[in-house]
């Protein structure tokens, strides 16, 4: 609920649009989980008393670049509330095209100032702009101080030597090393979106889930205890990711029960917390015995909330 008022608060647009007011500090990059050290750089923007702006992408550039792009750790809709959440006041949305791949460097710069009008850009030490990932902070300050603009460069942050990256909480969240995850992200990694009309075959067991459609799961496929957040209230529960095979929905799915709750939640917005690996997604011979591997997972959600 409070991301949402952040991003009431940002002027957000999906293209590269003027603001009200000049956008005198403003970063670029794709922000993947809006982690320590992506808050580290955004805390440095946001310092200034002047109007800050981020400049992101819908896609990851890898789906234009290359023909394997990076399971990503949030979703767009996840990424502009957290952008928000980090008290950006702009926040323009761009579509990852060839366009823009061929696009020297210069001429992207040379873009923003013409738009936003910034006396400040700030990107990060891996920062790589333009065709061919060819424009650093290093060669590009030249050309950004003939327009006016002092173009600074924020180190890595590290956590007991380790470069906090997308890439390696990627690499934790794939051996389900859940609490690494969340030291490097600065929360718990969590899955949010609007719950969807499942077919009601957990009901029909007396074990009634919500549904989360998804695209790709960093997280291995499995069963794991959780908590779910619902307008800022949080419950225990626990949650199955993957395909069913028992059911044959063949279709990625996270799928959670949430203990000692029965209120409708179609269409609403909630928050799912992976915590602990209970077992691994399997096909049972029968719905008796499906049943029987449900009450355990119970069982065990009940004793992870009493901890």
């Amino acid at each position: 609920m409070y991301l949402l008022i952040y991003v009431m608060q940002m002027d957000l647009f999906y293209s590269l649009l003027p603001s009200s007011n000049p956008v005198e500090s403003v970063t670029i990059g794709f922000f993947d989980g809006c982690h320590l050290g992506h808050q580290a750089l955004l805390s440095f923007l946001t310092k200034f008393p002047s109007k800050s702006g981020v400049i992101t992408f819908s896609q990851h550039p890898e789906h234009t670049l290359s023909n394997s792009p990076p399971e990503t750790i949030t979703s767009l809709e996840e990424r502009v509330q957290l952008l928000a959440g980090c008290g950006i006041d702009y926040l323009a949305v761009l579509p990852f095209n060839q366009e823009i791949a061929n696009q020297e460097a210069e001429p992207f710069i040379q873009s923003i100032y013409k738009t936003l009008r910034p006396s400040r850009i700030v990107l990060g030490y891996d920062s790589r702009l333009g065709k061919g990932g060819l424009g650093t902070a290093q060669t590009l300050r030249p050309f950004a101080a003939s327009l006016g603009i002092s173009l600074e460069e924020v180190p890595p942050l590290q956590i007991e030597g380790t470069i906090v990256s997308s890439r390696k909480i990627r690499q934790f969240l794939r051996k389900k090393d859940l609490c690494s995850a969340e030291k490097f992200l600065g929360r718990p990694f969590s899955y949010t979106g609007k719950v969807a009309h499942g077919r009601g075959i957990g009901a029909s067991f007396g074990y009634a889930t919500i549904n989360l459609p998804l695209t790709h799961s960093l997280l291995p496929l499995g069963v794991y205890t959780c908590t779910i957040v619902i307008e800022g209230f949080s419950y225990a529960g626990v949650m199955n990711l993957g395909m069913a095979p028992t059911m044959q929905r063949h279709q990625l799915c996270l799928e959670a029960h949430i203990l000692d709750f029965s209120e409708d939640l179609y269409d609403k917005s909630i928050t799912v917390i992976p915590e602990q690996f209970l077992r691994e997604e399997k096909l049972f011979s029968s719905k008796d015995e499906l049943v029987l591997a449900i009450q355990e997972d119970i069982r065990q959600a009940r004793l992870n909330k009493n901890r």
